[in-house]
């Protein structure tokens, strides 16, 4: 009894701790643009989808690659090559990092489409 008890009062923290995180983003007046969060991650998976074979979609992964290079650096000199893909997938990861991270630094200040 003591340990479900205990459970309890665990779980109501953790859940407790989550809703005050939550309305500290609100109240800090972060306004993420849900919209633009699910392009820029729909245009990574494009990227990721076709760098790593798992689609073979080359419109698909040169609207992703533009999409992204309009808001953060895409490692245009690896993508300079005959294929006009990543040839090399640890590039790929760096600059899916930076991404990640651009987002991150940004989602709080309202992204808007360009």
């Amino acid at each position: 009894m003591k340990k479900l008890v205990l459970l309890i009062m665990i779980i109501f923290s953790i859940l407790n701790s989550q809703c005050s995180n939550l309305k500290k983003s609100t109240a800090n007046g972060c306004k993420e643009n849900i919209e633009f969060k699910d392009a820029f991650i729909l245009n990574i998976n494009k990227v990721e989808n076709y760098t790593l074979q798992k689609e073979f979609n080359k419109k698909e992964f040169n609207d992703g690659i533009e999409f992204l290079s309009k808001y953060c650096h895409v490692s245009e000199e690896e993508l300079m090559n005959y294929a006009n893909e990543y040839t090399n997938s640890t590039v790929f990861y760096k600059d899916k990092e930076g991404w990640l991270k651009w987002y991150n630094e940004n989602k709080c200040r309202n992204i808007q489409f360009k």
